[in-house]
């Protein structure tokens, strides 16, 4: 399963350490360490998967791991400094390589690398068990010309981050911590690799766990666990596993005991709305079922395994029907054979007769009737091996070898079906008595559930027996509010025309909102148009050579004076619709702005909250009035059984004779 670990650290001279060193035993390259003069190199049976990060300002030397390392270690002159920070995270190995490559680049290419630093990454991969990744991060801003200061807003909280949940970025409000953002990352890229499992930064305490968390063993306590050696931190983890393991063990046995006092309390609510025979009903099928207690949800997962079980019984039954007809088929074809023998051994003696015949006379007619009894003997020959061969099609599929053990095969075959057959034929009587049983008990339940619900609801004092099931589930959500303020039909009307007339206000308002809107919208379009036709009379107005050429051109004149009449009817109709000036109209937009951006909204959220409630309670009051319709339908079937029943003896009485 995908794990979370994501730890951070400084390197540092303070604790002997070397960038190039760090560089070198990360990425499995030989590197030269030129402030020590030594040649850094760590052998590795898998190579690591590498590559280098850098900001689009960078100068192309930073792409050359040897030489970028180097110059950080120039740069920084202290024997405390503080050389590189490094992330180390384990990759999900539900991903393959290149989408585990995917995500460390785009990780730290957004969250480091467009800030400015460099990222040195390395993917090992020695066990395929536990991929991860090195994230080496440079700590001073960049240009053309090197390294710069450093940027201590890239310090801040990174080496403590783990405890203070901060994060490198220093005094943004709002901000991710670093272990936050990876678990997003890796979580979209399991997303995408549509792998069900995620990951989360939180500890088991803030997500409410009672179990403990595994420490991370790191590469030396891992070798030495792979080796078969004990290590501190395997023992950590062996005895919060043994821990953990009672600790679930125990969290499953209070969720039996909820789920059981769950149902026990709802058994005792179906009983106290139950006859003695639907309590009877009940009680057997959840003994047939194994249990004290039964729901629908039980009843729905018995029904579903008796339909498979019953499911199972027809190929049974079909495959013994197509064996036994082949063992009729091979049976039919042994007495063919043998009848086919019997014929041909009585034409064999036939023929042996003829031969032994010494009258000379009827040398010519004896010929002729050896002949027809050799024809027919080659004839029965013919259809017996016909038959031999349909048996021998058999014999691998019914498994026998002789004459003598297909008729063992058959026997014990016919024993096999009958005793089969008999026990399907009971699990078929059993499946419909215990099916019987759970209908019995289903409808039991819902009748309680009914009565249960109609309690809560005066108007369904007599029409509950007449409520759906499927709608007293409906009048159950809404059973807290019935138990606060009676719920009779009268009340939800008001209730549903309060809520249509509170609706019709708000639509109206958000009406009116946007006819003002288009208006000031129409207005806007015929002011630009104003101020754009008033710009072009200016322009030909000032200028003296169009005017000369309006008192010769005839066509020129007519195109000015068109411009003008355009001018004026814009005028006309903005004063119409009550336009005061550009300022007062700015003024309106800036008013129907602020409606829309702080007004609006709230009007159409109310507006979606009460269709909803108006949903509800038309739910609540389509239900109960379908109840009292079926009651009304059923108590006037019953008037008519009535009258018709006295009709027909109030006619018995006067005598009429009714079976003719």
């Amino acid at each position: 399963m995908a794990i979370y670990h994501l730890s951070m650290q400084i390197i540092s001279r303070s604790k002997g350490q070397s960038a190039v060193a760090a560089a070198a035993y990360r990425s499995g390259e030989k590197l030269h360490d030129e402030r020590t003069d030594e040649q850094k190199f760590y052998a590795r049976n898998v190579k690591p998967e590498i590559m280098i990060l850098t900001p689009s300002h960078a100068p192309e030397w930073t792409k050359d791991r040897n030489r970028l390392w180097n110059e950080v270690e120039k740069v920084e002159k202290r024997k405390d400094s503080q050389l590189a920070r490094e992330l180390n995270i384990a990759l999900p190995i539900e991903l393959n390589h290149s989408q585990q490559k995917e995500l460390v680049q785009s990780f730290a290419q957004n969250e480091f690398v467009q800030k400015g630093m460099v990222a040195d990454i390395a993917i090992h991969r020695d066990d395929a068990n536990n991929p991860h990744g090195h994230i080496m991060l440079t700590m001073r801003n960049l240009d053309q010309d090197g390294f710069g200061k450093k940027n201590r807003d890239w310090n801040a909280n990174f080496a403590n981050a783990k405890e203070n949940n901060r994060g490198y970025v220093k005094n943004s409000e709002g901000c991710l911590s670093i272990r936050e953002q990876w678990a997003n990352y890796a979580n979209k890229a399991l997303e995408q690799a549509q792998v069900n499992e995620r990951i989360t930064h939180l500890s088991h305490e803030k997500r409410g766990l009672e179990t403990l968390p595994m420490v991370h063993l790191g590469h030396v306590a891992h070798d030495m666990e792979k080796k078969g050696k004990k290590s501190d931190r395997g023992q950590i983890n062996r005895e919060r596993q043994d821990y953990n393991k009672a600790v679930i063990d125990l969290q499953a046995y209070r969720q039996q005991k909820e789920e059981h006092l769950k149902k026990m309390k709802e058994k005792e609510k179906q009983f106290s709305f139950s006859t003695d025979i639907e309590k009877t009903y009940i009680q057997k099928a959840a003994s047939l079922v194994g249990q004290k207690v039964i729901t629908l949800e039980d009843i729905t997962a018995r029904h579903e395994e008796l339909r498979k079980m019953s499911d199972r019984h027809d190929p049974i039954e079909r495959h013994f029907h197509i064996q036994q007809q082949q063992f009729l088929n091979v049976s039919n074809y042994y007495d063919r054979v043998r009848d086919l023998e019997l014929e041909i051994g009585q034409n064999e003696e036939k023929v042996e007769e003829l031969k032994k015949s010494l009258n000379p006379f009827k040398l010519k007619e004896n010929n002729m009737m050896k002949r027809r009894y050799l024809d027919k003997i080659s004839d029965l020959e013919s259809n017996k091996s016909n038959y031999e061969s349909s048996i021998q099609k058999y014999k691998e599929s019914l498994r026998f070898s002789s004459e003598e053990e297909f008729y063992e095969r058959y026997t014990e075959f016919s024993q096999q079906k009958e005793n089969r057959l008999h026990q399907i034929k009971y699990e078929k009587q059993q499946i419909q008595v215990e099916t019987k049983a759970l209908l019995q008990a289903e409808e039991a339940i819902k009748i309680a559930k009914i009565r249960e619900v109609s309690s809560h609801y005066p108007d369904l004092k007599t029409a509950g027996k007449y409520l759906s099931y499927e709608n007293a589930l409906k009048l159950e959500k809404h059973i807290d509010i019935a138990k606060k303020t009676p719920v009779t039909l009268d009340v939800i009307e008001k209730a549903i025309k309060n809520q249509e007339d509170d609706l019709y206000k708000l639509k109206k308002d958000l009406k009116i909102f946007q006819t003002e809107k288009d208006h000031l919208n129409k207005i806007k379009n015929q002011v630009t148009s104003l101020e754009k036709t008033e710009k072009e009379l200016d322009k030909l107005s000032k200028n003296s050579g169009e005017a000369a050429k309006r008192l010769v051109s005839k066509k020129a004149r007519q195109h000015y004076e068109e411009l003008q009449h355009e001018a004026n009817h814009y005028r006309d109709n903005l004063k119409e619709k009550g336009y005061k000036g550009l300022d007062d109209l700015n003024k309106r937009q800036d008013e129907i702005r602020g409606l829309e951006q702080h007004v609006i909204p709230t009007i159409e959220k109310d507006i979606k909250v009460k269709e909803h409630v108006k949903e509800t309670i038309s739910g609540i009051f389509d239900a109960i009035q379908q109840a009292n319709r079926n009651e009304q339908q059923a108590q006037q079937k019953h008037q008519l059984r009535t009258f018709r029943s006295s009709s027909i003896n109030r006619a018995k009485d006067q005598g009429h004779d009714f079976s003719r």
